[in-house]
């Protein structure tokens, strides 16, 4: 059941009036801004589709039927967004580096649980923006939203073996990396 507060606000957005989409945009910006970012190259083209986001938002909220079902319906023009701004700059991103920076396990005796378990989301988001922008969106589209792999080669107009290829890279460069970036909090005893 949805709240009357945030009845009011959305009947307020659809009637086009300023403080209610000015409410609207701050209540779920940093929602919105976190969707973003899994997509985006980096925090300006982040915001730029945040925007775009809310636009599109603002001009289709008299298409939502169920209320209660606001964030999947906000998240899907996220993704869908964030998708056509990398469509758009299709070029900037078709840029993969052909050799991949080789990184070492800190401590390769610690399991990936142990190793993962040190990582802050922050951290993780750092790696993840790292990634090469195809490896990236297939990445998000596949783990994040769940998109299957025939999905995710219709939106970006790839082969489906690029979607599954794109994925397994997109694993390994971020085990690589994730796990280069834990810190031991001990020191091994030399014999």
């Amino acid at each position: 059941m949805i709240d009357q507060s945030l009845q009011a606000l959305l009947q307020g957005c659809r009637r086009g009036e300023e403080p209610a989409q000015q409410a609207f945009y701050e209540r779920y910006y940093s929602y919105a801004l976190s969707v973003c970012l899994a997509y985006a190259s980096n925090p300006e083209d982040a915001r730029e589709i945040l925007n775009d986001s809310f636009l599109k938002a603002f001009r289709h909220l008299g298409s939502l039927k169920q209320e209660d079902a606001l964030l999947p319906w906000l998240r899907r023009i996220l993704v869908n967004t964030a998708l056509d701004y990398y469509r758009k700059n299709r070029q900037r991103a078709a840029d993969i580096p052909l050799q991949g920076v080789d990184y070492e396990l800190v401590e390769p005796y610690l399991n990936e649980d142990a190793i993962f378990a040190q990582l802050s989301a922050e951290h993780i988001l750092t790696v993840l923006h790292q990634l090469p922008v195809p490896y990236r969106l297939v990445f998000s589209l596949y783990v994040l939203e769940g998109y299957s792999h025939g999905e995710i080669a219709q939106r970006l107009a790839i082969a489906e073996s690029t979607s599954r290829s794109h994925l397994s890279e997109a694993n390994r460069r971020l085990r690589q990396a994730l796990s280069a970036q834990t810190i031991p909090t001990h020191e091994r005893t030399k014999r």
